[in-house]
């Protein structure tokens, strides 16, 4: 028996890949360096800049090739949701996502956009033609400052969440594993549902049935917000296509 399958029984499933948590743990450790050395140790500081600079241009990449929850392409439709869902958190409504959640799609962005200003701007500072422009300097301090108050709130909210959805997500992303909701467990249980014979029909005759691990697997990541009251009767939208499991997809024995 696989160890995915394994996992899926004990009610967890893949989610981060593994070179998603090795960024993840690379850039804390990186960043952590940066901010308690400049002014003392300029060289380390510096190096820290750099690799900072790499990991940047890596997880740009890796959004546009890497696993499902990877990818920057549902970051947009997370945004728009982020303000909502903030507002249903303070009231303890935290919902259930596999990958980022809203809130985690806006803390992503803004600190992406600030390391890079941060990088790009103490790099101008150690250049000939830029040393000692005053807003380039004040432009990388309020960046820098800025990104030591987004790690605060970043940890308190992984605090926070986890203990109102009762999950390690800091071990989560160490191990790349988070908890499967209910309904998906049940929906994983073997029986006539687990084939799903209408989404096998809109595919093709020539396609092999879900599996019980690909069933646990597909939850939706960002589950529909509530629906306003229907003003009349309208047919059913069609299901989307699927899409087909990249590489690391499958490494990770994910489908959708």
């Amino acid at each position: 028996m696989s160890g995915t399958q394994a996992s899926s029984r004990s009610g967890t499933v893949a989610i981060w890949d593994l070179p998603l948590r090795v960024w993840h743990w690379a850039l804390a450790a990186f960043v952590l360096v940066a901010c308690v050395t400049p002014n003392t140790f300029d060289r380390l500081h510096r190096l820290a800049g750099y690799a900072v600079i790499g990991l940047l241009a890596f997880r740009l990449i890796w959004g546009m090739i890497g696993s499902r929850h990877s990818l920057f392409a549902r970051i947009s439709l997370k945004l728009r949701a982020a303000p909502r869902y903030i507002l249903g958190i303070s009231r303890g409504d935290t919902g259930r996502y596999l990958g980022l959640n809203p809130a985690g799609a806006a803390m992503l962005v803004a600190m992406l956009a600030l390391l890079t200003v941060s990088t790009v701007t103490g790099v101008m500072q150690v250049s000939v033609r830029f040393f000692g422009v005053g807003w380039i300097e004040q432009a990388h301090s309020l960046s820098s400052n800025a990104i030591i108050a987004l790690i605060a709130v970043h940890l308190l909210g992984t605090l926070w969440m986890s203990v109102l959805q009762r999950e390690n997500l800091a071990r989560a992303m160490l191990t790349g594993r988070k908890r499967v909701p209910e309904r998906a467990q049940r929906s994983a249980q073997p029986g006539p549902s687990a084939s799903r014979p209408s989404v096998a029909a809109k595919i093709g005759p020539e396609t092999a049935p879900v599996t019980a691990e690909e069933n646990v697997s597909v939850v939706p990541d960002f589950p529909p917000l509530r629906a306003a009251p229907a003003v009349a009767a309208k047919p059913p939208a069609p299901a989307p296509m699927p899409r087909s499991a990249g590489v690391h997809d499958k490494r990770l024995g994910v489908g959708r």
